[in-house]
Formats: C-alpha cells, structure tokens, sequence
C-alpha cells in the first residue's frame, strides 16, 4: 500500500522515515521528496508497505504525530490520487518523467461533436 507522509521537517532522511514506519510493519520503500537542484527536502514522503492490515495501523499510529512541533499527514494513497504516480516516480516504479495530470470534472471535452447541427458548423 502506498502512503503519502505530509509536513516532514526538513532534516528528516529516508532511513528515519522509514524507521518511523518499520514500527508498525514491513517496508519496502520510504523516500522524501526532494529538490532536484538543492537536494532539500520538500516536507514530504512517501511509503509503501506490503501489508495493508500493517499500513493502516501506520497510518493510524502516526496520523496527527508530532514531529519537530508539526503534526505529520499520514494518508493512504490510491492508484486515482493526485500524488499516486509521483509516489512510483520516487520509488523506481511507474512511468518516470511523467508527471500526473489533473483532470477538472466539469471539462466537457472541445466541443469536436455537436448535436443537433451538420459536421463542422
């Protein structure tokens, strides 16, 4: 299962986060969001966990948890959410260098079809 981790201090690694995350089950991957240029973290993280019964306790456990006087945002991820596919990027799945698109749901397309009217008018 993945799982987005919002509202990281900076100063937190990949191997704290997933230390945090490790108390509540296996891990295969923990990574912070970082800079491409500085290497800074951007406060936040991803993780995934193979058990999902295990994930959710994590999630649970550490929803709300204070690091460094911020509550961290703990949220399970689903293959629609908006941070889904980043969180494959980061963690050496998916399709890399493509970012998510947000579709608005009241787009109702270009117009190429119209009813009612002859082609083209």
């Amino acid at each position: 299962m993945q799982i987005y981790v919002g509202n990281l201090p900076e100063t937190v690694t990949d191997d704290e986060l997933r230390e945090m995350f490790e108390k509540f089950g296996k891990v295969q991957a923990a990574t912070v969001g970082r800079d491409k240029k500085t290497g800074t973290s951007e406060g936040y993280g991803f993780v995934e966990m193979p058990v999902k019964s295990e994930a959710r306790g994590a999630i649970d456990g550490l929803r709300g948890k204070e690091m460094d006087g911020k509550p961290l945002r703990v949220k399970a991820l689903k293959p629609g959410d908006e941070f889904h596919s980043h969180a494959q990027n980061l963690q050496g799945g998916g399709m890399k260098g493509i970012k998510p698109q947000r579709v608005d749901p009241g787009f109702r397309g270009t117009g190429a079809i119209r009813r009612g009217g002859q082609r083209g008018s």
